[in-house]
Order: C-alpha cells, then structure tokens, then sequence
C-alpha cells in the first residue's frame, strides 16, 4: 500500500463517486476503480457500496476513510512544518480544540497570542473531544483541548483551565420559560431535548442519578446546531454556556439548572513523556499555564486551574 493509494481512497469518498474522484485527481476511472479492489483485497474487508451515481461506505469502509484521512493530514502537516522552517518560521502551533465551540475559543485562546507572536503558525483540528485524546496520544497535535467532567488519563497531563455551566436555553414560547427559578433535572421528564455530543455523558449521568431517562431528540456536533433545534421545533437545548453564548440565543430564554454535577470543564491536555515544543509553552503560558520540562525531576505539574 502507497500513500498515493490512502490518498485517491479519501478523494473517492469526498467526492461522492469514482467518476468524480477521476476527474478530480485526473486518473483513468478503470485504474481508480482497481486501485479500490487492490486496498479492499488487502485489508479483506468491502469498503464501499457502490451505487449507479454515488457510493457508500462500509463500516469498515468508515474505520479506513477516518485512518487514512488522518495519514493524509500528517503528510500534509509535514510538509507545511519543513517550508515553514525553511522561510524562518517557528515550529506551528498543533492544537486540537472542541468542533462544538471553536468560534468562541479562536477568540478566547487566539487573539492576544496571535497579536503577540505575529511569526507562528497554526495546525488547528476543529474535533469532537472524544478524536481530541488519540490526536494527542498519537502526536497529531501535541495539545489538546477538551469539555469533560473529569478526565482521567495515564498517559497525558490535564491541565483544567475554565467551568462552563450546562444551561437550559428555551423557546419564548414554551412553558418551561415562564419560571425565573433555576429547573430541576425532574422538569425535563418526557420534553424533547437537543444536545451536544461532547456533553451526552454528563447528561445522561446526572439524569440518571435522579431516575430520569432524558428524552434526547437530537445529537448535535456543535452547540449552534443544539439552540437552531430548539428554536425551530420547540425542543430545550441543553448546552455548555460560555461567553459570547449570549448573542447566539438573544431570541430564547436562558435557563440555570439546580444540579451541581450539570457543568462541564475545559481541560487542556498533552502527553506525559514528550517534551512540550517552545511554542507549546508559549501558547499554554501565555494563557495562564506554566508546564515544567522533562528534564526538571521532582518539580509539579500542577495546573493553574481557573475554575
């Protein structure tokens, strides 16, 4: 198996079908087509279905696309990182951050250090929280961002940095936002809720340590999509609140919830037996975070928590 061969398989499922993946890559249909055969042969698995005019991945098929879109991405960043050395440029700055609000953390986490190190660049994987720990363990970033509870990782250093509150953001018209008082877990028995995946777990956990089933309508991958749900068909989105939340649902109603385990953390994360880049520490200093080097036994790693 070349590189060249995970390549074309990732062009064939982002374009819709080999016919389009041909024309894109300029390679004859039929050798694209036994490029196909030749990778399924040799993993023995169907990856594709395919269609009169589009195809569909396996299961298996979606475990490869995942890995091989992933191999790419390192290619790719391996290529940036030497031109960006060659022209005088500092290492990048590889990161993994929440696909569920990263607008509010490019904000948050970006400007003043972008402001302050005008000569950096950035590998920035916008990720659910759960590909957000194999990136880091994996070397594909080396920090890693996520919302957990409480992270517990052998290998890695978490450093706990803010605490958003999990809130009730509510329709104007629904009988839920008549209340000022905060709601208790029990108020949601059998109304449709709109949830981020990142927060699913802590949901489903305090839910269930009051006997209560969440009647989850959708799953979404980031929190606007969470609040669109809840204004569009008359469901509660349940969502990790941050700042720069409030422009986003200025048409909704805003509700606390009465249990002290419905937040969520922001915590940093990198791996225990690898040396933070200088840029790393640039980046996780100027936010608060002093990590101490390999080399110094003996001293901390605690974090500068901001909870």
């Amino acid at each position: 198996m070349t590189l060249e061969s995970y390549r074309n398989f990732v062009a064939i499922v982002e374009s819709g079908s080999i016919l389009a993946a041909s024309k894109r890559l300029l390679i004859a249909q039929p050798s694209l087509s036994n490029q196909l055969k030749n990778i399924e042969r040799t993993y023995g698995a169907k990856l594709i279905n395919r269609g009169s005019r589009s195809i569909e991945l396996t299961e298996a098929g979606r475990i490869f696309y995942i890995k091989a879109r992933e191999m790419c991405r390192i290619e790719e960043s391996i290529g940036t990182s030497i031109s960006c050395q060659q022209s005088g440029y500092r290492e990048q700055l590889k990161i993994s951050i929440p696909a569920g609000n990263s607008i509010h953390y490019i904000h948050r986490l970006f400007e003043k250090f972008v402001k302050n190190n005008p000569d950096i660049n950035y590998d920035v994987y916008e990720i659910p929280s759960d590909f957000v720990v194999p990136n880091v363990l994996n070397g594909i970033t080396e920090i890693g961002l996520i919302r957990a509870s409480i992270p517990q990782y052998n290998s890695l250093t978490s450093f706990p940095y803010e605490k958003d509150d999990i809130v009730a953001i509510i329709p104007k018209d629904h009988p839920l936002a008549a209340s000022e008082e905060p709601l208790e877990i029990t108020d949601f028995i059998g109304i449709p809720l709109a949830i981020p995946f990142d927060i699913l777990n802590i949901v489903y956990t305090v839910f269930g340590q009051h006997a209560v089933a969440p009647n989850v309508s959708i799953i979404t991958s980031i929190n606007e999509t969470a609040v669109e749900w809840a204004r569009s068909f008359q469901t509660i989105a349940l969502i990790p609140y941050a700042e720069g939340d409030e422009k986003k649902t200025s048409d909704m109603v805003v509700r606390s919830i009465a249990n002290e385990g419905m937040y969520v953390l922001n915590v940093f994360l990198i791996r225990k037996d690898r040396e933070l880049s200088h840029v790393g520490q640039m980046f996780l200093r100027e936010i608060g975070i002093e990590v101490q080097p390999l080399s110094a036994p003996g001293k901390s790693q605690d974090p500068d928590e901001r909870i």
